[in-house]
């Protein structure tokens, strides 16, 4: 579906679908379970609209930053998201950096915004372990934190230092994710039905 096509809905449409194909365009991926999570950058007027589409969702939330008009919200699902930081490689990483031993979602996202904070008022470096947070394979944040973002084997979501061809293949799955997301919301789903219809389609597969 191209831009066009897209911009020329978006003018038609209601704040609730606007919204909920803002939600789509970032998070297809999220949406469609090939991601633990994702990042949206909002305007402040469009929280409380968000919120509600979400809250109707089993997708979660957490603002990790406020600058002027601008929001910026993780957004994820809390089994997956617990599962996959609860991965001992991943876990031992994240203890190393100093966040709490318990995988706790919430808890670790608030140390994560504490640190995007610090960062903001230059206090510490940016704290590039977001990467996991976001579901970066492990390989790849450590490639980049030694690389000082250096030296990438190829570069698309993330930066790759290792399984070029896996990850590739990964990121065109995020595309067809995308596609496939706003194609379903520009026919009128909303968000809970599109997530609906996708926990369907996974019992029968």
């Amino acid at each position: 579906m191209s831009i066009t096509e897209i911009m020329e809905w978006n003018l038609q449409t209601n704040q609730d679908e606007r919204l909920t194909l803002m939600i789509g365009m970032h998070c297809a991926p999220l949406l469609m379970r090939s991601k633990i999570s994702n990042i949206m950058t909002i305007d402040k007027c469009d929280f409380a609209g968000i919120r509600k589409i979400l809250n109707e969702t089993d997708i979660c939330y957490r603002l990790l930053k406020s600058r002027g008009s601008k929001l910026i919200l993780f957004l994820y699902r809390e089994q997956d998201f617990i599962s996959y930081l609860s991965l001992p490689d991943v876990h031992s990483f994240l203890v190393s950096l100093g966040y709490e031993t318990k995988v706790n979602p919430m808890h670790l996202l608030n140390q994560l915004a504490k640190k995007i904070f610090f960062y903001g008022n230059g206090e510490i470096a940016f704290p590039h372990e977001i990467g996991i947070f976001l579901g970066y394979p492990l390989c790849d944040v450590k490639g980049f934190i030694d690389n000082l973002g250096q030296n990438s084997l190829y570069s698309g979501y993330w930066k790759v230092y290792k399984n070029v061809a896996e990850t590739k293949a990964l990121f065109q799955r995020f595309e067809d994710d995308k596609e496939f997301v706003v194609h379903k919301i520009i026919s009128g789903y909303t968000l809970s039905e599109l997530l609906l219809e996708l926990n369907e389609m996974e019992k029968v597969s």
